[in-house]
């Protein structure tokens, strides 16, 4: 279950601190599995190209980790206040991969770490609460990273649309190379891809329902109240 999010609060008004993203990084692992191939294994069509797919030593975390170090280079460690990692693949049931990712980095140890997890949009909550504590005073700069490894049933359509990869974001009220704008998001329960206790394959509903029901039905909705709180047409 995942819920479209589009971010809307105007940061840089009335003399207002400049909030935004400071810095960024990425990793994409270096092994790929050819699309023509999957699609010659089921008889099928193929999308053409490649896809990222993680090497045997490689997870979540650790590449987390790579696109963490690219995002902070030239940048001084101790000035970091937080790093929030999101995840949906996190190779632990019940330990924090954020504790982990920051110890590998280096950071001070009075750090404020946290996990998002669960659904499609850990990542973009993690850079809400990222942007919210920057912007309340409570940290200068937050490290977001985000990760995932995820699987999808052998045959399906979904087989070659997934690939492994991490991304990272700083987020600052100085030193600002991106502004953000705005924040602006709602909640829905939207059924597009789940996974269950003991799932190893992502779970799907049919794509007709989930573009009827969901996406058509429910981003013009965050996309017209967006616009509208940022005075866009």
């Amino acid at each position: 279950m995942g819920n479209p999010n589009l971010n809307v609060y105007k940061f840089n008004k009335g003399g207002e601190e400049l909030i935004g993203i400071a810095s960024y990084g990425a990793y994409i692992p270096y092994y790929r599995v050819s699309r023509d191939e999957i699609a010659k294994t089921w008889e099928g069509g193929s999308q053409g190209g490649e896809r990222a797919v993680a090497n045997y030593d490689e997870d979540s975390v650790t590449m987390a980790l790579e696109a963490a170090i690219d995002c902070l280079k030239g940048i001084e460690r101790e000035s970091v206040d937080g790093l929030f990692f999101a995840t949906t693949t996190s190779p632990f049931k019940e330990k924090q991969g954020a504790a982990l990712i920051a110890n590998a980095l280096d950071l001070r140890s009075d750090i404020f770490s946290a996990d998002y997890a669960s659904c499609l949009r850990a990542g973009t909550s993690a850079m809400r609460s990222a942007m919210d504590a920057v912007k309340a005073g409570s940290a200068k700069r937050v490290l977001v990273t985000s990760s995932d490894c995820r699987l999808a049933s052998p045959q399906s359509t979904y087989e070659q649309d997934f690939g492994d990869g991490a991304g990272a974001l700083l987020f600052s009220d100085d030193d600002v190379a991106v502004e953000i704008e705005g924040v602006y998001s709602i909640s829905e329960d939207f059924y597009d891809f789940w996974r269950l206790e003991d799932d190893k394959f992502i779970r799907s509903w049919e794509d007709r329902f989930i573009l009827t029901e969901g996406y058509q039905r429910v981003l013009p909705i965050a996309v017209a109240e967006a616009l509208k709180r940022s005075n866009l047409a």
